[in-house]
């Protein structure tokens, strides 16, 4: 049951619009048509939340410039995101606040340079209703192609899986969203085929995984040589409600590339915004937990959808 202010929120933002309806609203008399957002939060979101606003602001301010005050770990990201300009903050840690009007002199940034500044964006709020009418694509960069290259190791010759076995999020959310570590070592194990190899993806080893056609790179990678791998040698991704996840979903580039997710709450991520890909070759199965309890994804199940991913390559 909604609470009272919930229903007072809704009502409101139908009524008068949103903070940003109605900062749009009033750049229409406004010269500059400059947009400024501040972003500290996930990088998955970065395509669910943010790509959809400046998609709108584009449309509706023809020559529109957007620009972001980010953390580093982002940087790469929103290269994808078409943003005219990128600011970034030294030493800022997730989900850290602070005040724009102290951080932007230090950037060399002038506030009244802008008919709009995002301090605190709300996708989730703003685009409530309106998902659909802008569906998020990441433009790609090809310089990234040759990045995979660093690579050697990664097979050219067998089908590669590759594999985010742990979204690296857990502490930002109320409950699991990662299948448990010894479910995938057993995945794994019954997957220890000579025409596959594993490859696992991530900022740091959770877990040790090994077996003889698993090769972890986890912590060895950077966000633009992950997606050049996943580009260029994966022709499956199986992964957890992540942000690799959704930047590899909503990736605007033509490639063969077999989908498995696997979730606890299905009311979030992808399969919230409820949008294609904008990969015509790319196919998607989402494998959804009993009870919402991801440690009860039966691994025969999981194992099934691998194997008829990897009989469609």
């Amino acid at each position: 049951m909604p609470s009272l202010k919930f229903l007072a929120r809704r009502f409101a933002d139908r009524t008068f619009g949103t903070e940003f309806d109605r900062a749009l609203g009033r750049g229409q008399s406004d010269t500059r048509k400059r947009f400024l957002f501040f972003w500290n939060r996930g990088l998955g979101d970065i395509a669910l939340g943010l790509v959809p606003l400046f998609l709108r602001i584009r449309q509706e301010f023809p020559g529109a410039k957007i620009e972001v005050i980010t953390r580093e770990e982002l940087r790469a990201a929103f290269e994808l995101a078409n943003v005219n300009a990128l600011h970034v903050v030294k030493d800022l840690q997730r989900e850290s606040r602070v005040k724009l009007v102290d951080v932007a002199p230090t950037l060399g940034i002038a506030l009244d340079r802008y008919c709009a500044v995002f301090e605190y964006p709300d996708p989730n709020r703003w685009l409530q209703g309106r998902r659909n009418d802008y569906p998020p694509t990441l433009a790609w960069n090809r310089a990234w192609d040759s990045l995979a290259g660093r690579f050697p190791e990664v097979s050219q010759d067998r089908i590669v899986i590759g594999a985010h076995v742990h979204s690296e999020t857990a502490g930002y959310y109320g409950y699991v969203k990662d299948w448990p570590a010894e479910s995938w070592a057993v995945l794994l194990e019954r997957t220890a085929d000579e025409r596959v190899q594993w490859v696992l993806f991530g900022n740091r080893a959770e877990a040790p995984l090994t077996g003889p056609n698993v090769l972890d790179l986890r912590g060895r990678t950077g966000f633009a040589e992950l997606m050049s791998l996943i580009r260029n040698r994966c022709r499956v991704l199986i992964a957890p409600d992540s942000g690799i996840l959704t930047m590899a979903y909503y990736l605007d580039a033509s490639f063969p590339l077999e989908v498995v997710s696997l979730w606890a709450d299905p009311r979030q991520g992808i399969l919230l915004q409820d949008c294609p890909s904008p990969n015509p070759r790319l196919n998607h199965v989402a494998l959804r937990s009993p009870g919402e309890d991801i440690r009860r994804l039966p691994i025969e199940d999981v194992e099934k959808a691998l194997r008829e991913a990897i009989a469609r390559t």
